[in-house]
């Protein structure tokens, strides 16, 4: 799909696979989710099925914000994939319409409420790009529960839903930083900002109550509190990288490319603590690999077609 081989949309899928793998990979590692139709699918058709959902998720969600911007972009963005005649609106509706449609039939491989939950987050992304873009405040807590639903569509059964409530804040913190560097419209309010932090709170209490019902407990019986200490220096280690970005980026367009780029190949980094904490070293060790060569893949790319993230035939 050529709108996704965009440098962003790049880094976005990698992170979205990381996610969905890090769900997947917690869920067959643990005799709880017995009774999950993962648990006793072979770990490589898992991995296999999982991704394809991610990436399929990916090109839908970056074929309609292209589609639906097209006339905006025209204006404003007149570089851009679809104003630029470098894809023509019927081939991005015809990747729209696949995109969902192979992201669904591997996500039936998964079982039934995987198919459920991977309609819910194309109408969340639906929603996000009809309604949520032109309300900021509700745009930003929408984003974090795209990644969130999506995270879960392996298993819905999930208890230790930490990992999930991690990702959803680093989603919309970032979306935050994108939004205001980027000098978007509206310019969102004090009472905006405090609807976006009241979604934060209200989310972040939905997610805690399954594994507070389930057990009193936001972490595994066999998982001591000081486990946590690995996501959180990704966290302290994410900051320390934006920072950095932040001080040698040339605009504030600039900076917020950085943050999301950078944004969503971290999410590979909190996968990867996780598991750690879990004490799952092999899994781990696969999920390092994965965000190195995710890394070098990501540098190749952007060798290729330049800082802007733009194919050498659509700079001018």
């Amino acid at each position: 799909m050529i709108a996704t081989l965009k440098l962003t949309r790049f880094s976005v899928a990698i992170g979205a696979i990381a996610d969905i793998w890090l769900i997947l990979l917690i869920s067959v590692h643990d005799a709880d989710y017995v009774a999950t139709s993962v648990y006793h699918l072979p770990i490589w058709s898992a991995l296999l099925a999982t991704a394809i959902v991610a990436i399929g998720m990916c090109g839908f969600a970056a074929s309609l914000n292209d589609t639906v911007d097209a006339r905006h972009d025209a204006t404003f963005h007149p570089s851009r994939p679809i104003p630029s005649g470098w894809i023509p609106i019927a081939q991005a509706v015809v990747v729209l319409v696949s995109s969902l449609l192979i992201s669904l039939l591997a996500a039936s491989f998964l079982g039934t409420w995987s198919i459920r939950l991977g309609l819910c987050t194309a109408a969340a992304i639906l929603f996000y790009n009809v309604v949520g873009k032109h309300v900021p405040a509700v745009g930003l807590v929408c984003l974090g529960l795209i990644y969130a639903i999506h995270m879960l569509i392996p298993n819905i059964e999930l208890t230790f839903t930490l990992p999930v409530w991690l990702t959803l804040t680093h989603v919309m913190v970032c979306s935050s930083a994108i939004y205001i560097l980027e000098d978007k419209r509206p310019v969102i309010s004090m009472r905006g900002w405090i609807g976006v932090f009241v979604g934060w709170i209200v989310w972040s209490l939905i997610l805690f109550s399954a594994p507070l019902a389930t057990s009193g407990s936001l972490l595994p019986a066999d998982m001591h509190v000081m486990a946590l200490t690995y996501p959180l220096c990704a966290v302290v280690g994410f900051a320390l990288l934006v920072r950095w970005k932040l001080s040698t980026a040339k605009s504030p367009m600039h900076a917020a490319d950085k943050i999301r780029r950078y944004g969503a190949l971290w999410q590979c980094v909190y996968a990867t603590t996780w598991l750690f904490s879990l004490q799952l070293y092999s899994a781990a060790m696969g999920m390092c690999i994965f965000a190195l060569a995710s890394a070098v893949i990501v540098l190749l790319v952007k060798e290729a077609t330049g800082a802007s993230g733009k194919p050498v035939s659509w700079r001018r």
